[in-house]
């Protein structure tokens, strides 16, 4: 494992052990609004991430920070989503459709693959 990824790591335990699971950054996060899963809910994903359970969902997230303004513990909820995304990317463990994205923006500067002459 890399010290990029421990530190990652590292960044989002100290992040999600802080959280109380009171459940208010729910409220607004227009993903659990629509879909109304647990687990795809900011509480959700922070027990998912504190338990080092590093999926796919975490792309999910909208990363509206909605959730940030709720959490009365004023935690850094996208910041761990953020970490957790950068940990999928690095283990090659990422959705296919965010690497056609990442590929896109690294070869053209923009996420459809477009170069501009």
């Amino acid at each position: 494992m890399t010290i990029e990824i421990e530190n990652a790591k590292e960044e989002i335990k100290e992040i999600a052990q802080k959280c109380i699971r009171c459940g208010m950054c729910k409220e607004l996060c227009p993903v659990f609004r629509i879909i109304r899963e647990e687990h795809l809910s900011p509480r959700g994903q922070l027990v998912n991430l504190d338990n080092d359970t590093f999926e796919k969902i975490v792309y999910e997230c909208t990363l509206c920070k909605s959730c940030e303004i709720k959490c009365p513990m004023n935690l850094e909820i996208c910041k761990a989503i953020k970490n957790a995304r950068k940990i999928l990317v690095l283990q090659n463990k990422e959705p296919a459709e965010t690497k056609v994205i990442r590929e896109n923006i690294q070869n053209t500067e923009n996420i459809y693959g477009i170069r501009e002459d």
